[in-house]
This record gives C-alpha cells, structure tokens and sequence, in this order.
C-alpha cells in the first residue's frame, strides 16, 4: 500500500532532482530514501525516476505520480487545517498578513493581544506591501489579510471588510523648506522625495504622470511607487527628520516625533490623501476561529486609534 511518506519522498526528489539534497530536506539518509522510492516503484510496477551521474529526472511515470501525489499532500492539509477550526481558540496556528500601515496602527497589536489572551497558539505573520497580501490570501497561504482593499475588491475569488477609511498626512523635518508654508499644491510636493508604502491605482486621478522626485508610476502594476519606498514604517518617520523627504503617514504612526519636534506637519490636506484598509479572505473557504478573533481585536483598536488620531490633527491644526 503507498504511503503519504512515499507521495512526500516523491515530492522532495521531484523538486531537488537529486537524492542527497532531498535526503536532507525529509530527515532521511541518502540510502533510506532510495529504498523509499524503489518502494513506491515496486507496489507500482513502473520507474518513477532516471538515475544519473547529474542527478535524476521524472519519467512519464513519474510525472503522474508527482501530479497525484501534490493534489493528495494539500488535501491532507487542508483536512489538518479543518480539524484545527474544530478545536477553536486554545489551540493552533494564525497565518495572517499585513501590510504595512496597518501593521504598526493595529495589526502588529492585535497579534500580541490574542497571545497574551491565548498563550497556546502560534502566529505566522507576514508584513509586506499590500499587493502581495491579496496574492497570497487568494494563493490559500494566508487565513486573513489587513492590507489596503483596491486590488482584493476587484478579485471574485477574495472577500473584503473595510474596516477604516483614514486620512494622510505629509510630515516633514522642522527647518524644511515646506515647513511653515501655506497654500501648497500637489506639485510643490511632488518637488521633494516622498518616504512611504506603494499607493493603489486609484490615486492616479490625482497624482500626475509627472511625479517630479516624489517617485514613478509603476506600468505594471499601475501602482504608484515613492522615490523612497519601504514595506516596514520602521524607521521612515527617523530618515524624514534629516533629510528632504516628505513623510507620508497618519499623525499616529509619526506621534513621537511630532511630540519630541523632530517632524512637523506639512499644511496640505486633500480629500483623496486618504488610505482604505480592511480584511480580506477566500470566498467559500471557513475563516478559522483564531481569524475571527484576531479581526475583532482588530477593529477594537482602531476605535481607540481613530480617537487618537483625531486628537493629534485638532491640536496640529
């Protein structure tokens, strides 16, 4: 009878094509995986596999087996995955991703209270641009995204919540050229570095073809990517306060700086300078229990949050 091990021995030569490297891959001697997949060969009645000096290559055998065998380990994974929905919160594993606004805001918060609420669980998280959250979700890698929802929205296969619509602002170091200028255009902004995340295709009605320093339209994408462009906020609010770059950010992630006076606030506002983020998962594929949980510590800190951030605006005027 064929074994899940053997479909797993198949895998691994298949992606190595050679017995050494996939030996170590499965925690096997070279020699224990041989006789594993001369097993497999010999239920079967057929060669999986052409030996050689070079290594070794999937025989049209082989390939059917490899096909069959990818389809059975993700059906065993998701059957592990179901049985762990069952068990609830107590135990299991999150796989959630974040972009990274609303990572440093409430995500990267959100995770460290549901460990502190449920000590037995493990969290994987993955903190990149938003675009790359929405693939993974739709890949099945992740259970939930917290990313801006532009490219999920217009995706059949994903399901979005909006969970705050929040307005940005340009911050910069106080003896900086912009710093107590008034009346500011676009353009005047647009004549110095911006430090920030990939915006949506949706801020292309208002940011021209003609990005000056402030960064380039992306053609592939249709995103607009800043002249300084980071996936982690940490450390934007530190290069903008010594240097040109403009900031752009929510008063709350740069809140320290604007309290020590080491950045201040650029006076543009715009009803576009604004960021829609919210949840995003497969459609038809349960949300686990953990997911659930983690999406309404989620939105309780952004209640606090949007209380503070309106705070911080009043008082910068």
């Amino acid at each position: 009878m064929i074994e899940t091990r053997h479909l797993a021995h198949v895998l691994a030569l298949a992606r190595h094509r050679h017995f050494g490297r996939a030996a170590q891959e499965v925690f096997l001697t070279q020699s224990a995986l041989s006789r594993s997949i001369q097993s497999i060969e010999r239920q079967l009645g057929v060669p999986l596999f052409d030996r050689s000096r070079d290594g070794v290559e999937p025989t049209r055998f082989g390939e059917l087996v490899i096909r069959y065998a990818r389809g059975v380990t993700s059906d065993l994974h998701e059957l592990a995955r179901e049985v762990e929905l069952m068990r609830g919160l107590e135990v299991g594993t999150l796989l959630v991703g974040l972009a990274p606004y609303p990572s440093v805001l409430s995500g990267q918060t959100a995770i460290a209270r549901l460990l502190a609420a449920h000590p037995r669980i493990q969290c994987r998280v993955q903190v990149t641009r938003f675009g790359h959250v929405t693939d993974a979700v739709a890949a099945g890698d992740l259970d939930l995204g917290l990313a801006e929802l532009h490219n999920a929205e217009k995706r059949p296969g994903l399901v979005t919540e909006l969970v705050v619509t929040r307005p940005l602002s340009f911050f910069c170091r106080p003896d900086h050229e912009l710093a107590d200028r008034g009346d500011l255009a676009i353009d005047d902004l647009m004549a110095y570095p911006w430090a920030t995340t990939r915006a949506p295709r949706r801020m292309n009605e208002f940011i021209s073809r003609d990005t000056g320093r402030a960064g380039f339209w992306d053609d592939g994408t249709g995103e607009f990517v800043p002249a300084i462009e980071t996936d982690t906020m940490v450390g934007v609010a530190e290069l903008a306060s010594i240097s040109d770059a403009l900031m752009v950010a929510t008063a709350t992630v740069a809140e320290n700086e604007l309290a020590s006076g080491r950045l201040r606030r650029v006076r543009y506002e715009a009803p576009w300078l604004r960021f829609n983020y919210g949840f995003i998962s497969r459609r038809h594929r349960t949300v686990p229990p953990l997911a659930e949980e983690f999406k309404r510590l989620v939105r309780d800190i952004e209640a606090e949050l949007d209380v503070r951030e309106a705070e911080l605006l009043a008082r910068l005027g």
